[in-house]
């Protein structure tokens, strides 16, 4: 029975777990069920396709996935919480009137308006990704964050494993995992501080309902009432065609100017009135410069945030593998015709070999395997007919890799083999070796890592472990590692 459908981030973190663990089926009972299920998706677009392909073979019941989103909707909601107490706080100290000294009008734009627009501006340095010479700026920043905070408290609940940690960790080596981490660490900040916003105007639009508020300026610096006139005028250009009444004009200016010894005392009825012109002008800023601007940052880091989480399931290299294999043309890996009983211990010439219809190129790197056993191997394991062989490393120069690629390089989409030595780890000249594969056969073929053993046992599992964790390290994520026997 189909599984009931999951969110995109429980897809991410759930489908690239089950494929590791999905090693262990024989590699030609996973291309019969993922080419199945991949003829019914034909028509779809990859996103789609891996999604619907884990509906029907992803395990029923409670995943990590599942689990972490939950811990993830508990942040979010906690953030907001916070966002809106802060805003609830900030705002009363802000209009804190007790009706012997106006609210001061400096006092509410320098707490409600220029202090987020300031946090907003250095959010903005973070949009970039890492850029050089602001790298200590943008660190410093992602760290004092409030996002940062966020993802603090959803590592200490999740307790997850190290790989899903680094996924909300500004500073993560992956790039698609930096991506991820970046937008959903400014998301839960944008959250927090749209919160915060709702909150401070709300506070503000009730206080102004319920009490009678007379609002006022004063600064310790020698400020002319026209001068200030004319920055309220600037401050207020963004909406004085749509409520011209929010725009103070220079007579309710002089008026409404006190000082800091001069002010105390209660104001009369007719005073208080027309002190409150301010109020529309500070609801406005609050609006203006405080919550729309946090309101489009919060819907560009929803957007960001849900594409770095589709790239974090498409760019996953064992995804990549996936989608080849629902792509893979068929394949008996029967025999032609029906068996004896089969001897014991067959030499390995004489195993069968089922028909191939698929095809690729290959590289044998560092003499890890002869071109005949290359192709048998090919064969046998992952049901793909070499139609062409060169070979690279193992002391040759980069002139003659370079000659190499050169041979394989037709324009066409398949996939590159490349033999390498199991037993050996995988070094700098190998990945270097890759990133020049990629180059001359163009983005869109597949690069098999195919790690060979040095006598006819089969590859260990620390062996494969080497060599996967080092596939997983490469920026390319069509890259993957394949050894085919399971």
């Amino acid at each position: 029975m189909p599984r009931p459908p999951s969110t995109l981030f429980e897809d991410a973190i759930d489908v690239p777990a089950w494929l590791e663990s999905d090693r262990a089926t024989p590699y030609a009972e996973r291309v019969r069920r993922d080419r199945l299920i991949g003829r019914e998706t034909a028509d779809r677009r990859p996103l789609e396709r891996v999604r619907r392909w884990w509906r029907a073979v992803g395990p029923d019941g409670d995943t990590a996935g599942a689990r972490l989103a939950r811990i993830r909707g508990f942040v979010t909601l906690a953030m907001v919480l916070l966002g809106f107490a802060a805003g609830v706080a900030v705002a009363l100290a802000a209009f804190r009137y007790d009706g012997s000294e106006p609210v001061n009008v400096v006092r509410v734009l320098a707490l409600l308006v220029a202090l987020p627009l300031l946090l907003l501006l250095l959010s903005l340095l973070l949009l970039p990704g890492r850029v050089p010479g602001l790298r200590g700026l943008q660190d410093a920043l992602a760290g004092l964050s409030p996002g940062a905070l966020a993802g603090a408290v959803f590592r200490r609940l999740a307790h997850a494993p190290p790989d899903l940690e680094r996924l909300f960790d500004f500073h993560a080596a992956r790039a698609t995992a930096g991506r991820f981490a970046k937008w959903q660490l400014l998301y839960w900040s944008q959250t927090s501080a749209v919160a915060f916003n709702l909150a401070a105007l709300a506070t503000a639009v009730l206080l102004v309902t319920f009490t009678d508020l007379a609002f006022g300026w004063s600064t310790t610096l020698s400020a002319d009432p026209a001068i200030v006139a004319h920055l309220v005028r600037v401050i207020a250009w963004p909406w004085h065609a749509l409520v011209p009444n929010a725009v103070p004009d220079l007579a309710l200016v002089e008026r409404s100017q006190f000082f800091r010894l001069g002010g105390a005392g209660a104001f009369d009825p007719e005073t208080s009135r027309a002190l409150g012109g301010w109020w529309p002008f500070t609801v406005m800023a609050i609006v203006t410069y405080g919550l729309l601007p946090r309101l489009v940052l919060l819907a560009l880091s929803a957007a960001r945030l849900r594409a770095a989480t589709r790239a974090l399931l498409l760019d996953d290299p064992r995804v990549a593998a996936l989608l080849d294999r629902m792509a893979a043309p068929a394949l008996e890996s029967g025999p032609a015709e029906p068996e004896e009983r089969p001897e014991p211990r067959a030499p390995a010439a004489r195993r069968r070999v089922g028909r191939i219809e698929g095809s690729a190129r290959a590289v044998i790197w560092s003499n890890s395997i002869g071109e005949e056993a290359a192709r048998e191997y090919a064969r046998r394991h992952l049901g793909l007919e070499v139609t062409d062989v060169a070979s690279a490393g193992g002391g040759r120069t980069v002139h003659e890799d370079e000659v190499a690629l050169e041979r394989l390089a037709a324009r066409d989409e398949k996939p590159l083999l490349v033999f390498t030595p199991a037993w050996e780890p995988p070094l700098l000249e190998f990945a270097d070796f890759v990133a020049a594969a990629r180059r001359r056969i163009g983005e869109s073929a597949s690069i098999i890592v195919v790690p060979v053993p040095e006598t006819p046992r089969a590859v260990t599992d620390v062996e494969r472990d080497t060599w996967s964790r080092a596939v997983a390290r490469l920026p390319d994520s069509r890259v993957y590692l394949e050894t085919g026997a399971a």
